[in-house]
């Protein structure tokens, strides 16, 4: 295994560690996500069915991430009409992640013991990468669940849209004493064009990685005491891994009390008026790290009379 002259993450850290195998020029991405994990789910009081949906989102989309480049937000977002709603993780090209869940708390007890298809009925998950802020487009593709886990729904879109064999592992798991969670996955990609000319050596290439990726058992994929560098050295040894730049991943919101402001702006005066509480003050929290924001009486009739300046000036 050869490693890049760059600093190594802290072992434990969560990273997105992008890998290659050399002899069947096969890409790859390994995720492993820690700290991340317990600030998102953290925030909310999430059941752990959900929990689980979820972490394996961010999993899925720390994989994307490793493997673009752009600059600004991916977004992997699945919308349904199950007991899970809505799940929404986005992460930017930095690394910083955050995530949000919406369910049916009632309908999800009954869908508890029962598969996917059950949990989110009818459903898609959209894959956005938006690039506006900085100047460049917004570009999104859809796939349907259609009963198939998070993942699978993933290779589906592979399958259909990209075109490129693809293979994926996950697993995510939660300390039954200190409630931390710990959540991980590698896929692997192969590469049209490299690697040998011969289309049934590169089968037979990508047959073996795809056996090899199923023998990476969970306590591997999950382990404090094993590196991802040890991992893949185990798994992959045969094939010549080479490691690469890693991408560091790390909790974060981009909500503020600027943004929210702008967001309530963006209401008439009446149904500014509407959200006031009996203090005449008005909270909002954010629905992805909990944070809340307060404004008094006196700041709220502040944002009634620019709200009414604002739709003034768009008349004239």
């Amino acid at each position: 295994m050869s490693l890049s002259a760059t600093a190594r993450p802290p072992h434990g850290s969560d990273v997105v560690q992008p890998f290659l195998l050399e002899r069947a020029a096969v890409r790859g991405r390994f995720v492993r996500l820690a700290t991340t994990l317990d600030w998102v789910l953290g925030a909310h009081d999430y059941p752990d069915r959900v929990g689980r949906e979820l972490a394996e989102l961010m999993v899925l989309a720390g994989a994307f991430v490793g493997a673009l480049k752009f600059e600004g937000v991916f977004s992997l977002q699945v919308r349904a009409d199950g007991p899970i709603r809505l799940l929404v993780v986005d992460v930017t090209n930095d690394g910083i992640m955050r995530g949000y869940a919406s369910f049916d708390r009632a309908s999800l007890l009954t869908a508890h013991e029962q598969g996917t298809a059950t949990l989110y009925g009818r459903g898609v998950l959209a894959l956005t990468v938006d690039q506006r802020p900085a100047g460049g487009a917004m570009q999104q593709g859809i796939v349907r669940l259609d009963g198939r886990s998070l993942s699978e729904a993933v290779l589906a879109y592979f399958h259909q849209s990209e075109q490129i064999p693809t293979g994926l592992r996950t697993a995510i798991g939660r300390d039954p004493f200190l409630h931390r969670w710990r959540a991980a996955g590698i896929v692997v990609q192969a590469m049209p064009g490299e690697g040998s000319q011969d289309p049934e050596e590169r089968a037979e290439h990508w047959r073996r990685v795809m056996l090899l990726l199923q023998t990476a058992s969970e306590a591997e994929l999950l382990s404090e005491s094993l590196s991802i560098d040890e991992v893949l050295w185990r798994l992959f040894h045969e094939e010549g891994v080479r490691v690469f730049q890693p991408l560091p991943i790390e909790p974060g919101c981009s909500c503020d009390e600027e943004r929210v402001r702008e967001m309530l702006l963006r209401f008439p005066r009446h149904e500014i008026e509407a959200m006031r509480l009996e203090d005449g003050a008005i909270e909002v929290t954010c629905q992805f790290c909990s944070r809340r924001y307060r404004f008094a009486r006196d700041d709220v009739s502040a944002l009634q009379d620019e709200s009414d300046a604002r739709r003034l000036g768009d008349r004239r």
